[in-house]
């Protein structure tokens, strides 16, 4: 069978096409010697596969080489060198000298890997490093056959992190993530990623996550929103305790553990992974779950049901829910998505009276609410000086600052909570820092159900905003007033 092996440039500097004609029994056996004839033997083990309708397309991130296989006519003809071995003529068995010295048996040789099965990029994102912005950033979701299991799955996405890893040559300051669907889709996935990557070069090793578990069929209840990759939820098996209000958790100082989170979404999709070109505008599923009341008809209604009961749970417990769930906020398509995904995670890890997400306007030197949950007033896009009380502080701390007692610290006094019509007992406030710069705030007020915040509560926000400011680095703030009301009011709705 004969075969057209189109060579052509995937960098910038590109050269003119080269075409060879090769016969070979498969399409693989093909390009291996189209490469062979062009002094190339390296193994395909970190080529990026593409099926097309008339062939296959085959890219070499190393050097920077785009393969495209076709079948060709048998009348082609053929590449000087291209021409298949020759078989020794049927019938007539191979002549092969006898040994001299007979020699001892040879070890049974280890079989080889399964290969990896095709693969192909569905969507990508590639921002580099600037004097402002100074990540560079590098997303890819990746497509294998249906049927793919999570085990080829991880070493798919492995695979492709290595050549990721060299294609970025030692760069510093890297930010990667990966995912791997056993379908394609436009728009909302049919099933979660098989498995999804997360690697920050200052942190050392990749994180690689399994899809999260689905929720029990048995169970009848509305279907759950899509979980984003790498989420992980709860434990199902987790014992819930029922102790008054002020019960504490066993590993933090003097202040009861934020109370029990609702279910996160199990099952389903991940809009997020595909931005308008590569990710929907729409908020994430877990944002949207529980809707913001704070921005329905510009005024907040309080719930009358019983605050949920705290959890006994320990600081380390907590962190390791919030890291799983970070995962998810770099595959989101915008700043304001991201904002809502803060407020999805605070909501269920540290739940509040009051939830508030501010992007920081640079040139004038204020900070723009963005975000709100709860409260009995809604003040979005209210504006604050970067220079007075909390905000201040925080910043210039570069990490949360709680305030376990807010009516005896001269700090929380501020004429705004009575704007927002709440009366702070406790506050914990984190700065989102990037580059040098400050790019926004988060502020949790009064903790649910009770209590005071303190030192796990305030590792737990200064861990998310150094999530969200690794994300507004690489995305910028979003301060177009309209564009921050519409959006809220689409979460809200929802």
């Amino acid at each position: 069978m004969r075969w057209f092996v189109e060579i052509s440039s995937a960098g910038p500097a590109a050269e003119p096409p080269a075409k060879l004609t090769v016969e070979a029994p498969q399409w693989q056996p093909a390009l291996q010697k189209a490469r062979a004839m062009r002094g190339d033997d390296g193994s395909l083990g970190n080529f990026s596969i593409e099926l097309l309708d008339d062939g296959y397309k085959a890219v070499d991130p190393v050097k920077k080489l785009r393969y495209t296989v076709r079948k060709a006519p048998d009348t082609a003809e053929l590449s000087p060198g291209g021409q298949a071995a020759a078989e020794p003529p049927k019938g007539r068995p191979a002549v092969t000298a006898p040994p001299r010295v007979a020699a001892p048996p040879r070890a049974t040789p280890a079989p080889a890997a399964t290969p990896l099965p095709n693969h192909r990029v569905l969507s990508s994102r590639e921002v580099a490093a600037t004097e402002s912005s100074p990540l560079t950033y590098r997303e890819y979701v990746y497509v294998v056959p249906e049927g793919t299991s999570v085990d080829v799955g991880r070493r798919v996405v492995l695979d492709r992190f290595e050549a990721v890893k060299k294609a970025l040559d030692g760069a510093r300051g890297v930010l990667v993530n990966l995912a791997v669907f056993d379908h394609a889709y436009e728009g909302k996935p049919e099933r979660a990623p098989l498995v999804t990557l997360m690697w920050k070069d200052w942190r050392g090793e990749p994180e690689v996550r399994p899809p999260a578990p689905q929720p029990s069929k048995s169970v009848a209840a509305p279907a759950p929103a899509a979980p984003r990759p790498g989420s992980t939820p709860p434990p199902p098996q987790r014992a819930v305790s029922s102790p008054p209000p002020a019960q504490r958790s066993v590993s933090t100082p003097p202040a009861r553990s934020p109370s029990a989170p609702p279910p996160r979404a199990q099952a389903g999709s991940n809009p997020a992974l595909t931005p308008p070109a590569r990710s929907p505008s729409a908020p994430p599923p877990r944002a949207q779950a529980g809707s913001n009341p704070a921005l329905k008809g510009g005024v907040t209604t309080t719930t009358k049901s019983t605050p949920p009961k705290a959890r006994v749970r320990t600081a380390e417990e907590l962190m390791k829910e919030l890291e799983g769930a970070s995962t998810d906020l770099h595959f989101l398509g915008d700043a304001l998505e991201g904002a809502d995904f803060v407020v999805s995670i605070l909501k269920e890890q540290l739940p509040s009276e009051l939830i508030l997400v501010w992007f920081h306007d640079a040139e004038k030197r204020e900070l723009v609410l963005v975000r709100q949950h709860g409260g009995k007033h809604d003040r979005l896009l209210a504006r604050m000086p970067d220079r007075t009380g909390l905000a201040q502080a925080a910043i210039a701390n570069k990490k949360a600052l709680v305030i376990s007692d807010a009516q005896r610290d001269p700090r929380a006094v501020d004429a705004r909570w009575k704007a927002f019509g709440i009366d702070p007992k406790s506050i914990a406030c984190a700065p989102a820092l990037g580059g040098g710069k400050t790019l926004g705030l988060i502020e949790i007020v009064n903790p649910t159900g009770g209590g005071r915040y303190a030192m796990a509560e305030g590792n737990a926000l200064t861990y998310v905003g150094k999530e969200l400011a690794e994300f507004l680095t690489i995305q910028g703030v979003v301060l177009d007033p309209e564009k921050i009301r519409a959006t809220a009011n689409k979460a809200a709705a929802r």
